[in-house]
C-alpha cells in the first residue's frame, strides 16, 4: 500500500506538477481568469439587484411587509432593472476590456488603449445594428466566448504590430498620449479590414454572425459544464493539483469561469422571466456547496482546531475560522499543515515543523 501511494505521489509530482504549472502561468488562462476578476465588482451588483427585484416570498403572500416589497418591485420593475441590464445585462463589455488589459501587461502594452481596442473588435462583430440601434443580444452571457476570442486577437494583433514596428511612431517632443493616439491606428485598422470581411463571410455562408456561430459550436461544452461528470472532474482536478502544490481553485476557476457565466446569464434571465432555474453548477454552487469554508471544506477543522490541545494549533483555528466563514483557507491549508503533509516532497520540512 506504501508503495502504490509513493508510485502515485511521484506521478504527480513528477508528470502533473509540471504541466499544471505551466497552465496555472500560461498568459491566456491568467489574463481571461483576471479579466473575468475585473468584471466581478459589476456583476456582484447587478446580481443583487435580481435578489432586491425578486424577493424570496410567495406571489401570494398576505403579509404586510411582503406585500408592499412585492408590489414596490412590480410597478418599478422597469426602473429596477436598469441597473441589471447596464451591469449583469453588459457584462462581456468589462470582460472583453479586462482581460485584454491584463494580457496586455504580458506584452508591455498600454492596458488603456488595449482594452479600447478589444471593446472595438467585440463591438465590430458582436452588435449589429438593427433598426438604427445596437443589438444588445450578445452583450450578456451569449457574447463571453465572442468576448474572450476577440480580446485575445486584438491583443496579439497589437503586440506583432508593435514589436515588428509596424507602427506610427512620432518624434519624442510629443506628447505621450498623442504619440499613442497613433502608434494604435494601424493596429485599429488590421483589426477592421480583418474581423468585419469575416464577420460579413460567416453571415453569408451560415446566416450567422460571428458571437452566434461560436456559441453553436460551444454549446455541446457549456451543456457539458453543467452535469455531474463535470462536477466531479473539476473537483478531482482542484484537489489533485492542491496536492502537488499548485493553487487549483485558481487553474479551475479560470477555465470554468466562461461556462459559469454563460449559464449564470441564462439562470437569471430565467429569473427575471419568472420561469425555473435550468442550471446548477455556477460559480455560488461551487464557492457554497463544493468549497464550504475554501478548498477541501476545511472550516469543520478550523472549529475543531479550536478546541485542539496543542496550543500551536488551537491559534492555527483562530486564525482560519473567521476567513474560512468567507471560503479563505491558506491559514489551513498551510499553517495545519495539509498541504505539506500531502506532499512527499515537503514531508521533511513537515517533520521539523
Amino acid at each position: 500500500m506504501g508503495a502504490m501511494y509513493d508510485k502515485m505521489v511521484n506521478v504527480i509530482e513528477q508528470k502533473v506538477t509540471p504541466i499544471a504549472g505551466k497552465i496555472g502561468q500560461q498568459k491566456y488562462i491568467t489574463s481571461i481568469r483576471d479579466g473575468f476578476i475585473a468584471a466581478l465588482p459589476f456583476m456582484i451588483v447587478g446580481s443583487f439587484m435580481l435578489v432586491f427585484i425578486f424577493p424570496p416570498f410567495s406571489a401570494e403572500t398576505t403579509w404586510g411587509f411582503a406585500r408592499a416589497w412585492l408590489d414596490f418591485s412590480e410597478t418599478y420593475r422597469e426602473q429596477l432593472m436598469l441597473p441589471f441590464n447596464l451591469s449583469m445585462g453588459i457584462m462581456t463589455i468589462f470582460i472583453s476590456v479586462g482581460i485584454a488589459s491584463s494580457l496586455a501587461r504580458h506584452h508591455d502594452l498600454d492596458p488603456v488603449t488595449t482594452g479600447l481596442l478589444s471593446l472595438m473588435s467585440f463591438l465590430l462583430v458582436a452588435a449589429p445594428v438593427q433598426d438604427g440601434m445596437l443589438s444588445m443580444q450578445y452583450f450578456s452571457g451569449q457574447g463571453i466566448f465572442t468576448a474572450i476570442m476577440t480580446a485575445l486577437y486584438s491583443t496579439e494583433v497589437y503586440a506583432f504590430l508593435k514589436r515588428n514596428n509596424i507602427t506610427i511612431k512620432l518624434p519624442p517632443e510629443v506628447p505621450t498620449g498623442v504619440a499613442r493616439s497613433f502608434e494604435i491606428l494601424i493596429p485599429v485598422l488590421a483589426i477592421i479590414i480583418t474581423l468585419h470581411p469575416l464577420n460579413l463571410f460567416i453571415e453569408a455562408q451560415t446566416g450567422m454572425i460571428i458571437p452566434e456561430a461560436i456559441m453553436a459550436l460551444v454549446q455541446p461544452l457549456v451543456s457539458a459544464s453543467d452535469t455531474l461528470p463535470a462536477v466531479l472532474l473539476a473537483v478531482l482536478v482542484c484537489q489533485i493539483l492542491w496536492f502537488a502544490g499548485i493553487h487549483g481553485a485558481l487553474i479551475v476557476t479560470g477555465i470554468m469561469n466562461p461556462f459559469w457565466m454563460a449559464n449564470l446569464s441564462v439562470n437569471q434571465a430565467a429569473m427575471a422571466a419568472g420561469e425555473a432555474i435550468p442550471h446548477i453548477f455556477v460559480q455560488g454552487f461551487w464557492d457554497h456547496y463544493l468549497l464550504i469554508g475554501g478548498v477541501g471544506s476545511t472550516l469543520p477543522l478550523a472549529f475543531l482546531l479550536l478546541r485542539s490541545k496543542a496550543v500551536h494549533l488551537r491559534t492555527i483555528g483562530k486564525m482560519g475560522t473567521v476567513p474560512g466563514l468567507f471560503n479563505i483557507n491558506e491559514p489551513i491549508l498551510f499553517g495545519a499543515p495539509i498541504i505539506m503533509n500531502l506532499c512527499s516532497s515537503c514531508h521533511s520540512s513537515w517533520y521539523q515543523w
